[in-house]
């Protein structure tokens, strides 16, 4: 009995994903809806955070994701309709073995602001920002070892590795390697001489002052205010495998 045609959902507006879709129909795939799909290719920034997000709160099956685009994770797009039939084939094999690429673990994370253990998922960070630019506010940082920081400044960002080359490099984070933890960086600090942290595992975040309003951004996204003196708990909820492509 021959193997089941792989089912396909590629994700993204952008120019290349025609050609990504032209590629993955040359390779025999079945084009389909990312809930009913066996692999995802994500063309774009945007495209690939919402399908992590997906994947981990169950919109779509748990399935290995392709990124093309220009971020450090992705595969260039030119490049990826190369690679789109060794995709394809890795899909249709029953050991789910892709050849010429290896499966890594990202993170997506939840944030829970309310309590009671709902809240939105990120895939890129999670920023705390206060709401009139270039005012001043005081933030709490409880890390899962135990240790407590306090920082004065414009905000705080919150990244995953996929994100630590994004909003938090631009405050003056470290990049960080899948499995090496959270970019934790304060947005235009208070003071000369700014730390920046990684944290192994999941925070608590706190807005210790009520002077100024602090909006939560999440992956670009604003969503609403954080109230002061409440922690927001920003936790793994689910590792998603992306693909990358070994060195030849």
């Amino acid at each position: 009995m021959s193997e089941p045609t792989p089912r396909l959902a590629i994700l993204g507006d952008a120019d290349p994903t025609a050609a990504v879709r032209s590629a993955a129909s040359a390779a025999d795939a079945r084009l389909a809806d990312r809930t009913e799909a066996d692999g995802i290719v994500a063309v774009g920034g945007a495209a690939l955070r919402e399908a992590m997000r997906a994947v981990a709160s169950g919109d779509a099956r748990s399935v290995p994701i392709l990124p093309v685009g220009d971020g450090r994770h992705a595969v260039d797009p030119e490049y990826a309709t190369e690679l789109l039939a060794d995709v394809v084939d890795g899909l249709a094999a029953s050991a789910a073995a892709f050849e010429g690429f290896s499966r890594v673990a990202h993170p997506v994370l939840s944030v829970e602001t309310a309590g009671d253990g709902t809240g939105p998922l990120a895939a890129a960070d999670v920023a705390f920002v206060t709401a009139e630019p270039a005012r001043i506010s005081e933030y709490g940082i409880a890390f899962p070892d135990g240790d407590e920081v306090s920082m004065r400044a414009d905000g705080a960002v919150v990244a995953t590795p996929l994100g630590s080359d994004g909003y938090a490099a631009a405050a003056g984070g470290p990049a960080v390697s899948p499995g090496g933890g959270l970019s934790v960086v304060p947005i235009s600090p208070f003071t000369t001489r700014p730390d920046t942290w990684v944290a192994s595992g999941g925070l608590r975040v706190t807005v210790k002052r009520g002077e100024e309003p602090v909006a939560l951004v999440v992956d670009g996204v604003r969503r609403g205010v954080v109230a002061p003196h409440r922690p927001v708990r920003i936790e793994t909820a689910a590792t998603v495998d992306l693909l990358a492509p070994t060195a030849e």
